[in-house]
This record gives structure tokens, C-alpha cells and sequence, in this order.
């Protein structure tokens, strides 16, 4: 049995698809001889955890430096929070034989790593945001570049890879590239008619964020209800963006086109209802895992030219992309969509053969267990 601690201690707490990632990879390979343990403040993560009885434990790790006012206080936090990091660590590597130590929170990689590594522990970055501010103009960043050096990281798409070398200046041989995956059985696809029809819902999975750009979606809603009258709109998800985004619809008249279902834990059982999905993403999308979901479900795909999205989504060859709040550019690909039924059956046939080589669960499980077996 190999013994994994994974850390996070994060600015907040939320479900999404680093959470999601994180927990399919702990049930997949648990069944190959891994055990998992978690140490953490992320509330989601540790209810996820005691929801599936996957031991983990809350603890202090201080605060994450990502923002202006926790960087100011972090010279206060951090040689406590080093000390409480290293007596966690020290418990596990001895009561437990934790062999590796997987960080994907910025907190652990600058101040568990070297404790770690002098406990004789692997360790494993997981980098499942691009690299903005929050790194990139962060007086922290020299010491994440340093201690690079002593891990292995993982990058969940080129995007980040490239970020991370070009950007940060990381060594490239310390970064891999393991694309997120799904589980084929669970998004299948299902029998759709593709000749002209009165239906048309667009379909909406993200957190309800300001990076999300749901607000672009909703406009470029408004545009094609002039070609397309009886379109809808299903937006799942919930955020603090909600009652903002439920003001424009309303201001737009939209108020009978939308329909907003919030956070649903079995969001593959949305699939079906949907004709299009969008991912209108403005910032921060490195990778964009609802894309690949509906691909899989034979489901058209609209998402943004943004981080890692074009390396999902070959332009009219397996989705369509559009520039990033450019509510016109957005509506003119899902009218595209509808008044071209037999291409975009023949996208989402490449979109699923695309999915099967490159971002099936099968694949992704292997890499990290060839990763973690090392």
C-alpha cells in the first residue's frame, strides 16, 4: 500500500474542478493499493471526505498569501504556521508511513516542502489555476521557484505548463502535463434528433463567479432570442454572483428564459436536457472540465479562447470559440450551432473521439498512479 497526505489550506473554500478532480482521483485509486489522507482547512473538501469516510482531519496551515492583506500578515503567521505544518507532517510520515505528500494550495508548497523532503517524503504540486496575480506578481513568488525544484509538478493543461516555465521560470523538466478526465460510462451519449427543431436549451455548469463570465451568456441570450425566440437557458451553479446575474436577466426580460438550478451534486444527469453547453469563461480557466463532460454526452460545445480551453476545443472540429466577453462573438456561435444541425453532429462525433484518447478518467488514473508508484 503507498500512503498519500494531501494538504490544502486555501484563501476559501468552494466546490469546483479542482475539488471535483481531487475526489475522483481519491476514489479511483483507492482501489489500486493507495491510501489517502487529508489535512486541511477547505471546508468542502473535508465534508467531502467525511461524507465518503475517507479519514481527514481539520487543522491549521495559516493563510493562504494570495491576496493584499494576506501577504501583509503572513511574515506574522508563517513560523507558527511552519511549526504547526511540520508536527502534522512528522505525525503522519511516522504513524501513518505517509510516503508522499500532495500540495494543492499555495500555503503547503512554500512552507510543508521542505519539512517534507527532510522527513524523506515525495512531493507533488498539483497546479490547477493559471497563474495571474496571485503568483505571478506575488513577493512570495521566489520562494515557490525555489522550492520547484525539489517537487514534481502537474499541470492540467499546457496552458499552465507554459505559464509556469515562461512566466515563473520554473525548470521545465519538474512540470508534467495530466489532463483532467471523465468517466465514460458515467457521460454517454444519447440518441438526439439534429434535424431543425423547437427546442433549444443552452446549458450553463459553473461556479457563479466574476471569472466565469455567466453575465456574457446571458446577453448573448438576449441577442439570439431575435432568431432563435424559443431558446432557453439552464444555468447550474451557484455563487456569489447569483442575485446580480438574476438582476440582468430580469433587467434583460429574460426573467421566463432562464432557469437557474443551482448546485447539483449528479450535474451528468443535466447533460441530457441540454442542446449546447457554453463555458463563457473571462479569466482563470485553465482547464474547463464541464467542456469535456458534455463532449462526452454528444453534446455541442461553445467555449472561450482562454488558458486551457483551446486545447479542448479545435475550432469548428470538435467545438466552437469564441473571444472572451464578447457577448455578439457568443451568440453568433450558438446561432451557428442551431442553423447548422449536421455539422455539429459531425463535432460532436470528433468531440467524443477526442475525449476517449485524450481525457477519459482511464487515462488520468494511470498517469497519476504511475506517478505516485515512482
Amino acid at each position: 500500500m503507498k500512503n498519500v497526505l494531501i494538504m490544502k489550506f486555501p484563501l476559501s473554500s468552494m466546490m469546483g474542478g479542482g475539488e471535483r478532480h481531487t475526489l475522483s482521483l481519491v476514489n479511483a485509486l483507492q482501489q489500486k493499493d493507495f491510501n489517502f489522507f487529508l489535512v486541511s482547512s477547505c471546508r468542502v473538501l473535508l465534508s467531502e471526505f467525511k461524507k465518503n469516510r475517507w479519514p481527514g482531519r481539520r487543522w491549521w496551515g495559516g493563510v493562504e498569501p494570495v491576496s493584499v492583506s494576506r501577504i501583509l500578515i503572513w511574515p506574522l503567521v508563517a513560523p507558527f504556521a511552519c511549526i504547526s505544518l511540520g508536527i502534522i507532517l512528522l505525525y503522519y510520515r511516522l504513524a501513518k508511513k505517509v510516503t508522499v505528500l500532495y500540495c494543492l494550495s499555495l500555503t503547503e508548497k512554500i512552507l510543508a516542502t521542505l519539512p517534507a523532503r527532510m522527513l524523506g517524503m515525495k512531493v507533488i504540486w498539483v497546479e490547477h489555476v493559471t497563474l495571474e496575480r496571485w503568483l505571478d506578481q506575488n513577493p512570495l513568488k521566489f520562494l515557490y521557484r525555489w522550492f520547484s525544484g525539489a517537487v514534481a509538478i502537474i499541470a492540467v493543461s499546457r496552458a499552465i505548463k507554459d505559464q509556469l516555465i515562461n512566466t515563473i521560470h520554473v525548470h521545465g523538466a519538474n512540470v508534467s502535463i495530466i489532463y483532467n478526465g471523465v468517466d465514460l460510462k458515467k457521460f454517454t451519449v444519447k440518441e438526439r434528433r439534429w434535424e431543425q427543431s423547437a427546442r433549444f436549451n443552452i446549458g450553463c455548469v459553473a461556479r457563479l463567479e466574476p471569472e466565469k463570465g455567466v453575465e456574457f451568456l446571458i446577453q448573448s441570450v438576449k441577442i439570439i432570442q431575435e432568431f432563435i425566440p424559443f431558446a432557453r437557458l439552464i444555468i447550474v451553479g451557484e455563487g456569489s454572483e447569483r442575485k446580480k446575474l438574476m438582476w440582468l436577466s430580469d433587467r434583460l426580460g429574460l426573467k421566463e428564459t432562464i432557469q437557474w438550478v443551482g448546485y447539483q451534486r449528479e450535474v451528468d444527469k443535466w447533460y441530457s436536457y441540454f442542446d449546447a453547453l457554453v463555458l463563457p469563461s473571462v479569466r482563470r480557466e485553465s482547464f474547463g472540465i464541464t467542456l469535456v463532460e458534455a463532449m462526452a454526452s454528444g453534446i455541442p460545445v461553445v467555449g472561450t479562447r482562454l488558458g486551457g480551453i483551446p486545447e479542448i476545443i479545435e475550432h469548428q472540429q470538435t467545438g466552437l470559440l469564441a473571444k472572451p466577453g464578447d457577448s455578439q462573438d457568443m451568440a453568433d456561435q450558438l446561432i451557428y450551432l442551431f442553423n447548422h444541425r449536421a455539422e455539429s453532429h459531425e463535432m460532436v462525433e470528433r468531440a467524443r473521439q477526442k475525449v476517449e484518447v485524450m481525457f477519459s478518467q482511464e487515462r488520468m488514473v494511470r498517469d497519476y498512479y504511475l506517478l505516485l508508484r515512482k
